[in-house]
């Protein structure tokens, strides 16, 4: 007997909502880092990191409490009063240079030897005259003799008297030659002794060179020449050349021949070169 087929009743959908919790499953990687942590007891350290991140902020971010003001220090009465007065001492101010040298010179261990010894003529001198009695004639003070005059209070001959407080005149070297100069084919020629630099030869109509000083330790005298002047020859130096003459350098014994602009050739020779000292005060009078 066959028996009947019992419908068979369809399995209801579930909703999403109902169930699913039991059966989502992690994923793979978090299944196998969770039971990494677990063997490696972990869990508790990460939980505890995860709630220091999540806190931290959260209590920096509260305001914190007042802080406690430190008590200010109480000043000591007795030093209170006694520091007006110790203020009032201190106040020496700026010392006068002059003391502070004053000082220095106390402490100077070098002072006293290096001071002049009294002369003692010279306080023999001092003392005669104090007491009245004139000091012997014909020496000075100090032993050194005096000139003797005669009778009108005029020195002796052959005795200059020493000017007191009055240096000596500086002198100055100055250049100074003798020379010759003449006019070639004529008889007449002219001597110029103690030309001066500055001087020009051999007249003033005819400047056909000038003199400047002594050059080479003295032992030549240099001359400008004229622009007037052509041609340079016979002895001595010509610079940049004779052709073009500006200076002409002459030693002792040289003679030199111009070609000036008035058709005349100059002979030049310069005779003696020195130098001579003369006063300051005469040096732009004469130079």
């Amino acid at each position: 007997m066959k028996m009947p087929e019992l419908p068979k009743r369809k399995p209801k959908a579930q909703s999403p909502g109902s169930g699913s919790a039991s059966r989502v499953q992690a994923p793979a990687f978090a299944q196998d880092l969770y039971k990494d942590m677990r063997d490696r007891r972990l869990i508790i350290p990460a939980v505890a990191l995860l709630v220091a991140i999540v806190a931290v902020p959260i209590v920096l971010s509260s305001p914190s409490e007042s802080s406690v003001t430190p008590p200010a220090p109480v000043a000591d009465q007795d030093a209170v009063a006694v520091e007006p007065a110790v203020l009032a001492v201190q106040e020496i101010g700026v010392r006068d240079y002059r003391e502070r040298l004053s000082e220095l010179e106390q402490k100077n261990p070098f002072g006293s030897r290096f001071d002049p010894k009294p002369d003692k003529n010279l306080e023999d001198a001092d003392d005669t005259q104090a007491g009245g009695a004139p000091a012997a004639s014909g020496s000075s003070v100090g032993g050194s003799p005096e000139p003797t005059t005669g009778g009108s209070g005029t020195p002796t001959p052959g005795t200059t008297p020493p000017t007191a407080g009055t240096p000596p005149e500086p002198m100055i070297v100055v250049s100074r030659i003798d020379a010759f100069t003449k006019i070639v084919g004529r008889e007449q020629s002219d001597t110029h002794e103690n030309v001066h630099s500055g001087d020009v030869l051999p007249s003033r109509r005819a400047p056909v060179v000038l003199f400047l000083r002594n050059v080479d330790a003295g032992t030549a005298a240099q001359f400008i020449v004229s622009r007037n002047v052509s041609n340079v020859n016979g002895e001595g130096t010509c610079k940049p050349g004779k052709t073009n003459c500006e200076f002409l350098t002459l030693k002792e014994g040289d003679t030199a021949y111009l070609r000036y602009a008035d058709g005349h050739r100059y002979a030049l020779r310069v005779t003696d070169i020195r130098f001579e000292h003369i006063p300051e005060s005469e040096f732009d009078q004469s130079d």
